[in-house]
This record gives structure tokens, C-alpha cells and sequence, in this order.
């Protein structure tokens, strides 16, 4: 992940995520996923999670 930023690499790891990857890159944004399924998104100015919530 050393190819974001210094405070998306920090944000990736106080959120514990394991082992992140880019799992897709459009425009503007690129989606990292980790491990365990959780995803977040980075638009160049804000980080947030966007794991979809398991069917009830």
C-alpha cells in the first residue's frame, strides 16, 4: 500500500484491515478490499468504509 499516502496507510491500519488490496481502480476512485471482505474506498481526499451489510 505504499502507494497511497502516508495517512491512508495509517487509516488502513487503525481500521485493521488485513492484508489490503486494490480491487478495483475507476476515475477518481479506487476500492481497496482486504482479507476479510471489509472494503473501502479512496477518493484522493477522504477514506471510507463501504462493506456491504450481510443479508439479514
Amino acid at each position: 500500500m505504499s502507494e497511497f499516502p502516508q495517512w491512508v496507510q495509517r487509516g488502513l491500519a487503525h481500521a485493521g484491515m488485513i492484508d489490503p488490496r486494490i480491487s478495483r481502480q475507476a476515475p477518481g476512485e479506487i476500492t481497496i478490499e482486504d482479507a476479510t471482505g471489509r472494503v473501502v474506498l479512496f477518493t484522493g481526499t477522504s477514506l471510507r468504509e463501504i462493506t456491504p451489510m450481510a443479508a439479514a
